[in-house]
C-alpha cells in the first residue's frame, strides 16, 4: 500500500499537468477526463484509471472512495490541513465532503474557489505534515541501527555493554558521532553489522514509499 505522503504528492503532480474538476459529479469528460480532488486520491492511491461512476453518480463514487482506505487516508490528510472543520453525515465526519467543497467552492466573500496553485499548496503541506519512517541503515540518537535495532553496544572481550553504562569519555565520543557496533559474528539479515542496510532490505523499503 503507497504511503499516504506519496499519494499526497502524487495527487499534487497529477493536478499540476491534468488541471481539477470543480463541477457537478467526481469527474467531467472531455479532451483530457479531469477529476474532483478526492476522485484523483482514489485514482492515484489505487494506481487505476478513473471507474464510470465517478462521471455518473455521486453517491456510489462516494462509497467507492470510502473503502480505499489508502485514498481515504490522503483525503483526511488534506482535510486536517484547511482551516475549516468537516461537518458530519451520520454521525461521523464527512471528509469527503469536506475536501471536494474546499476545492470547487468560493470562500465567503471570494468569486472563485481556490486556484490550482493554492489547491497543490495545501496539498503539499498536507503531505509536509505526514510523518516519515526512518530510512533503513540510519542510527538514531543512541546509535542504534533504525534498520534492526541493533549495533547500539561497545564490545569488549565479547561482552556488550549498553549504551546507559559506558564512561562519560565513551558518551562523549558517542554524542560526536562515534558507533558502537554488535559483534559482527553475529550474522544479521537487515544490515552488515556497520549500519549499511542489505539491498533487500532497500528494495522492501523503497517499495512502500
Amino acid at each position: 500500500m503507497p504511503s499516504t505522503r506519496r499519494v499526497l504528492r502524487r495527487m499534487a503532480t497529477v493536478i499540476n499537468t491534468q488541471g481539477l474538476h470543480c463541477g457537478e459529479q467526481f469527474a467531467a469528460h472531455g479532451p483530457m477526463d479531469q477529476l474532483d480532488i478526492c476522485a484523483i486520491a482514489y485514482t492515484v492511491a489505487e494506481d487505476r484509471p478513473a471507474p464510470a461512476v465517478f462521471f455518473t453518480n455521486d453517491v456510489d463514487s462516494s462509497a467507492l472512495i470510502e473503502a480505499s482506505e489508502p485514498a481515504m487516508a490522503a483525503i483526511r490528510a488534506i482535510s486536517a490541513a484547511l482551516d475549516s472543520e468537516p461537518c458530519e453525515t451520520d454521525g461521523r465526519p464527512d471528509y469527503i465532503e469536506h475536501v471536494s467543497n474546499w476545492a470547487a467552492t468560493a470562500p465567503i466573500g471570494e468569486h472563485f474557489p481556490p486556484s490550482t496553485s493554492e489547491v497543490i499548496g495545501r496539498i503539499l503541506r498536507a503531505a509536509d505534515n505526514e510523518p516519515t519512517s526512518p530510512r533503513p541503515g540510519f542510527t538514531d540518537a543512541y546509535g542504534l541501527c533504525l534498520t534492526c535495532g541493533g549495533h547500539g553496544t561497545l564490545m569488549t572481550d565479547g561482552e556488550e555493554i549498553p549504551y546507559e553504562e559506558l564512561s562519560p569519555r565513551r558518551k562523549q565520543g558517542h554524542a560526536l558521532g562515534h558507533r558502537f557496533h554488535r559483534n559482527t559474528s553475529k550474522a544479521c539479515p537487515d544490515c552488515d553489522g556497520q549500519d549499511r542496510v542489505t539491498d533487500a532490505v532497500i528494495s522492501a523499503h523503497e517499495a512502500t514509499l
